[in-house]
């Protein structure tokens, strides 16, 4: 539907600071009414990641409205996009209560595997085939940050003498962390600069 694309499910609009969901449907995904090929939606990460649970909230408009949310799914993941693994314990997901302050209800384990794509392919709503469309209000996903990551000094920081420390913190379950240091970013980014295989979180130049 026009101003309710899947964008509305990854851009937290529509939660509360303390992750409650409201009753506004101009922040959810829906369907364009009248859709005949069955229903969709994937999400995309930069990168694979490790990653641990998917968090959802259904649908959650007032009264019957709750009954366009999503009811039986199919969802996969996948690493290249073409091979597709399904999550075989989850294939329904929970009906939105209609109120404000809606609290995810829906929570799928990845079991901590690697995961770039993440597809949910839709069976039925909760209407039980009385209407047509389907929705979802949010999704998050939650990982395990193998890469390091909050370096110190930032990464937008300016003017750092060139014997400051550097510091970040690990990756979990982090051995060793490469560092590649040039004035170039096109150098780092390309792999053209030689590595230094650190066991610490910090390195002076």
């Amino acid at each position: 539907m026009e101003g309710q694309g899947p964008e509305e499910t990854i851009n937290s609009s529509g939660l509360d600071p303390n992750g409650l969901h409201s009753k506004d449907t101009s922040m959810m995904w829906l369907t364009a009414l009248g859709e005949t090929d069955p229903a969709w939606i994937m999400y995309e990460f930069n990168k694979p990641y490790k990653l641990h649970e998917m968090m959802v909230w259904n649908y959650n408009g007032d009264s019957i409205l709750t009954w366009l949310g999503i009811k039986d799914v199919i969802i996969e993941y996948s690493t290249d996009g073409t091979n597709w693994t399904q999550i075989e314990d989850v294939t329904e997901l929970n009906i939105a209560p209609g109120t404000t302050g809606y609290a995810a209800n829906t929570f799928v384990a990845f079991g901590d595997v690697a995961v770039k794509y993440v597809r949910i392919n839709v069976g039925s709503n909760w209407s039980n085939g009385l209407f047509k469309q389907f929705g979802l209000s949010e999704v998050r996903f939650m990982y395990i940050p193998v890469s390091a990551r909050k370096p110190n000094p930032d990464d937008t920081a300016a003017d750092i003498p060139i014997d400051a420390t550097l510091g970040w913190i690990p990756g979990r379950e982090a051995a060793q962390h490469n560092i590649y240091i040039s004035p170039n970013r096109q150098d780092v980014s390309g792999g053209l600069v030689p590595v230094t295989i650190v066991n610490q979180t910090s390195y002076t130049p």
